[in-house]
């Protein structure tokens, strides 16, 4: 078993993956990169294709993910297919702070496609290019942005 260092396992707990064994969060380390890489690649495309049609399909997406933990479209491609050629563990239901995340992508995505619809494309590169800056943070370190906004917002909400 690798050991996990302790800013990827300290990445891990923030996003809510706490309750794993330090053997399942190791082995889920790598393949939790999988749906932030992919999605921000989608991401990409739709901005350089300024197509609202493009970006508001990947806002259904990241809704998808924030709606259903376990039903994340890009999460079912790797859990049913992508994770058999590398015979990889699947991939753990999405807990809370990751949802969050999700949901937060979700509202920017939808105002980088309304922008580019309403031919603010500035505004389009902004919200989106948001979104693409977090994914690729989240996919090379595995620190999620919306995670820490979690822990901001729900650990200042209950201390009241």
């Amino acid at each position: 078993m690798t050991r996990l260092s302790a800013l990827t396992e300290r990445n891990l707990n923030r996003q809510g993956f706490g309750k794993l064994d330090e053997e399942t969060k190791s082995r889920v380390a790598l393949p939790l990169r999988f749906t932030p890489a992919v999605g921000t690649a989608l991401i990409v495309i739709g901005l350089v294709l300024q197509s609202p049609i493009w970006l508001g399909s990947m806002a259904l997406v990241t809704l998808g993910g924030a709606l259903l933990p376990s039903g994340m479209i890009i999460d079912l491609v790797y859990n049913l297919g992508v994770r058999h050629l590398f015979r990889a563990p699947p991939l753990p239901s999405t807990p809370k702070p990751r949802q969050f995340s999700y949901l937060l992508s979700t509202a920017l995505l939808a105002g980088s496609a309304v922008s580019f619809y309403y031919g603010l494309p500035v505004w389009g590169f902004i919200l989106g290019g948001l979104v693409v800056a977090g994914g690729t943070i989240l996919t090379t370190t595995l620190w999620c942005l919306g995670s820490w906004w979690y822990g901001v917002v729900f650990r200042n909400a209950t201390a009241k």
